[in-house]
């Protein structure tokens, strides 16, 4: 179980679902999505991300999510909107603790996209394409399947002359990213009530 995601969920593992639902609703409404399927038609990974110049929220509350379901860490940063907060985040916020709650709105927000801005810039992750999710089922993994659907966005990106850019709070996702081409910018790790967890970044 990823301590992140506990962590940001106040330790209650029953309502990672809800925060991951959340998420991924305002994702898909806002970001790029991109899927692959198996001859069958079943699903068997997905990427999101946004664009360079635009920011899936606009208000200043961030979430930062990890969640193993297929054995592949899913990363995200997302300042939320009032709109996209109705498809899921008040639902889950009402859920969480005060101490869970405070902890989201005070030491996270404040360390995370600090430390972002510290490894890429202060608007690096605005200018880059920034990949919010990454889940490929474990039976596809190590199989090119992430590979595909990064070299979509890729493609667009390099006729651009753009960059890509994610984090992960998983450290097997270290060679993951690199072995993809992402050069790894640094590492922090950060403290919580439900133990320690760390946040990797990377750019290409």
């Amino acid at each position: 179980m990823q301590t992140s995601a506990v962590s940001l969920a106040g330790g209650e593992i029953s309502l990672m679902k809800y925060e991951a639902l959340a998420i991924l609703r305002a994702g898909v409404h806002s970001g790029e999505y991109y899927e692959a399927t198996n001859d069958k038609g079943e699903l068997v990974g997905y990427t999101m991300w946004m664009p360079p110049g635009n920011e899936i929220f606009s208000t200043s509350v961030s979430i930062f999510y990890v969640l193993v379901v297929f054995g592949i860490g899913l990363s995200l940063n997302y300042e939320i909107s009032e709109e996209q907060k109705n498809l899921g985040y008040y639902e889950f916020m009402s859920r969480l603790s005060d101490e869970a709650q405070g902890y989201f709105n005070s030491k996270y927000i404040d360390e995370f996209p600090e430390f972002v801005a510290s490894l890429l810039g202060p608007t690096g992750q605005k200018d880059s394409w920034w990949l919010h999710m990454a889940m490929i089922h474990r039976d596809y993994q190590r199989k090119g399947v992430l590979r595909a659907l990064l070299e979509l966005v890729q493609t667009k990106a390099i006729r651009a002359g753009e960059s890509l850019a994610t984090c992960t709070t998983n450290d097997e996702n270290i060679r993951v990213y690199t072995g993809l081409g992402f050069e790894y910018k640094g590492s922090k790790m950060m403290s919580s009530p439900w133990g320690e967890w760390p946040i990797h970044v990377f750019k290409q």
